[in-house]
């Protein structure tokens, strides 16, 4: 029904679709399997492959020449709004310049064989053009597909991400040491963890970069335990609020929020989401499958109703994707009657 998709658009819109944010998203989905596969058995021609980036937009195809793409942003206002649409571009040189412009094929006096059109996704800000892309050349460089850090000036805003797969180490030790220097977080992140268990006295990170290990400390420092020896659930909840006290001022955005995590702990993970966002000024995005997470939720919401709210989306044949927003009182109704929401 597009909960996934509703994520990459914030995520997206949140950091002005940067070309890299663009590729980050293409190796989050695997849809680079084509040129990794090339790679792979050492084939050096590439012309047969289209560029993935195609699988970004609507049917997995790139739109048209000069149709509707991706438009993120309210439709009121349109210093607010992100655009990426594809246009036909052609290098024009002269004697002393050379420039790369759009191209209308009405345009035949400036027509050249020998400099043939290349499609180009234009990024647009505000109606500016912020960023060019290259359809036709397809980027190989193996940085190119990995995760990047994403300067702050290319951002709009600060944006974390917990996706259905666990967050890398590199990036854990990037977000590790963001709060290395500040207590006040760093004792924040092991509260947390003992919603689940609460013999935690501490969280250390041992080892450089990628090959970090975070470890739970027990007993004064006599006992250390892997994070991960834990389960899956410990290491989504240890990302998550790792993630949040480094979204301050930003978005945190949690896909499938209930991984691994037991639903007795789940109101417990809220009512503490519910008090950091506010205290950082975060805005939380978290998409459920489960029943049980929305109970958790709704634990906590009804206490602080202005502070949250709760939709689904509908995948209707033939339409739009609907929307549908709850209210606490119906939500508290629909589960004591049993009744489906989700």
């Amino acid at each position: 029904s597009g909960k996934t998709c509703l994520l990459e658009a914030l995520h997206l819109y949140a950091k002005n679709a940067s070309p890299r944010t663009l590729y980050e998203l293409i190796l989050e989905r695997g849809e680079n399997w084509e040129i990794q596969r090339q790679q792979e058995n050492d084939v050096e021609s590439i012309e047969n492959i289209e560029n993935p980036l195609r699988h970004l937009f609507y049917a997995y195809q790139f739109p048209k020449v000069g149709e509707s793409g991706i438009e993120i942003g309210s439709e009121q206002n349109t210093q607010e709004q992100l655009t990426l649409q594809l246009y036909t571009y052609k290098t024009i040189e002269t004697d002393d310049t050379r420039r790369f412009i759009r191209f209308d094929a009405s345009q035949t006096k400036i027509f050249d064989s020998e400099n043939p059109t290349e499609l180009v996704i234009e990024i647009k800000i505000a109606n500016k053009i912020k960023a060019r892309v290259r359809v036709n050349q397809i980027e190989t460089q193996k940085r190119r597909f990995l995760p990047y850090r994403l300067s702050s000036n290319e951002a709009k805003l600060n944006v974390q991400v917990v996706s259905t797969k666990p967050i890398n180490l590199g990036k854990v030790a990037i977000l590790w040491d963001n709060i290395n220097v500040q207590p006040g977080l760093r004792k924040v992140v092991f509260e947390g963890l003992q919603l689940i268990d609460e013999n935690i006295q501490e969280v250390v990170l041992v080892g450089r970069g990628k090959s970090m290990i975070p470890l739970l400390i027990y007993e004064d420092g006599k006992k250390q335990i892997p994070l991960k020896s834990l389960g899956d659930g410990m290491t989504h909840l240890f990302h998550i609020i790792l993630a949040l006290v480094n979204a301050k001022d930003g978005f945190l955005l949690i896909d499938e929020f209930e991984n691994g995590l037991h639903y007795t702990v789940q109101p417990k993970i809220w009512e503490l989401i519910f008090k950091l966002a506010k205290e950082l000024n975060v805005q939380v995005f978290a998409t459920t499958h489960s029943k049980d997470c929305v109970k958790g939720f709704h634990e906590i919401w009804e206490e602080q109703e202005d502070e949250g709210t709760l939709y689904r989306l509908d995948n209707v044949p033939n339409e739009d994707i609907k929307i549908i927003s709850y209210q606490p009182e119906l939500v508290g109704y629909a589960l004591e009657s049993d009744g489906e929401i989700r």
